[in-house]
C-alpha cells in the first residue's frame, strides 16, 4: 500500500491575495472567494461610510460659512484671517472688551486681543450671539462625526480583510482531497492526498 501526498497550486495564483483585495475595497476578497453576499454586505458598509462623511463634512463647511456670515453682521467684525479660537471666543463673549477684562483679571494676558479692527466685536444682541454659538457647536459636531466616520472607514478595511483571510482558510480546506491510487503495471494500490492552494 502506498500513501502519495501532492500539493498543487492553482493557475491564477499570480493575482492578487484576497486579503489584500479586501483591505483594498472591502468586500472585493469576498467576491473573489465567491461569497458575494458577504462582500454585497461591506460594500453597502463601506458606502454608507463615505456618503456620511461626504454628508458631515459638507453640511460643517455651510454652517462655517453661514456662523461667519452672520456674525459678521450682527457682531461688526471683520471676518477674515481669522481661526477656529477666535470664533470660539466671540461666542462666548458680548465684545472684545468683555473677553479682554475677563483675562486681565485672571491674568492670561498672552490671552489678549488687540483691540483694533481687525479683532474687534460687539454682538447688537445677546441672542444673536447665543444662536451663533448654537450654529458654531453644530458645525464642530459634524466635523467631528466626519473624523469618526474616518476611522470607522478604516475599521471596516480592516475587519474585511481578517474576513476574507477566514474565508480564505475555509476554502483551503475544501481543496484537500484524497484520490484513490492504483497503478495496474507493478499493482501497487494506494492513496493520494491532494492539497491545492
Amino acid at each position: 500500500m502506498l500513501i502519495n501526498f501532492s500539493i498543487c497550486q492553482d493557475k491564477n495564483s499570480n493575482q492578487l491575495d484576497p486579503i489584500i483585495k479586501s483591505l483594498i475595497i472591502p468586500g472585493w476578497g469576498q467576491k473573489s472567494l465567491s461569497f458575494s453576499k458577504r462582500a454585497r454586505y461591506y460594500n453597502y458598509v463601506e458606502s454608507g461610510l463615505i456618503l456620511t462623511i461626504l454628508g458631515t463634512t459638507t453640511y460643517s463647511n455651510i454652517l462655517k460659512k453661514n456662523y461667519i456670515s452672520f456674525a459678521s453682521n450682527h457682531a461688526a467684525l471683520s471676518s477674515s484671517g481669522k481661526n477656529h479660537k477666535y470664533w470660539v471666543d466671540i461666542g462666548n463673549y458680548d465684545s472684545i472688551n468683555d473677553y479682554n477684562n475677563e483675562h486681565l483679571r485672571n491674568r492670561e494676558v498672552d490671552d489678549l486681543y488687540p483691540e483694533d479692527k481687525k479683532w474687534s466685536w460687539d454682538w447688537d444682541f445677546d441672542y444673536n450671539r447665543k444662536t451663533f454659538e448654537k450654529s458654531r457647536i453644530l458645525s464642530d459636531q459634524m466635523k467631528l462625526a466626519a473624523t469618526f466616520g474616518f476611522g470607522a472607514l478604516i475599521m471596516n478595511h480592516v475587519i474585511s480583510s481578517i474576513d476574507a483571510m477566514y474565508l480564505k482558510r475555509l476554502s483551503i480546506k475544501d481543496k484537500a482531497y484524497m484520490e484513490p491510487y492504483f497503478n495496474v503495471q507493478n499493482g501497487m494500490i494506494g492513496y493520494s492526498i491532494i492539497f491545492s492552494i
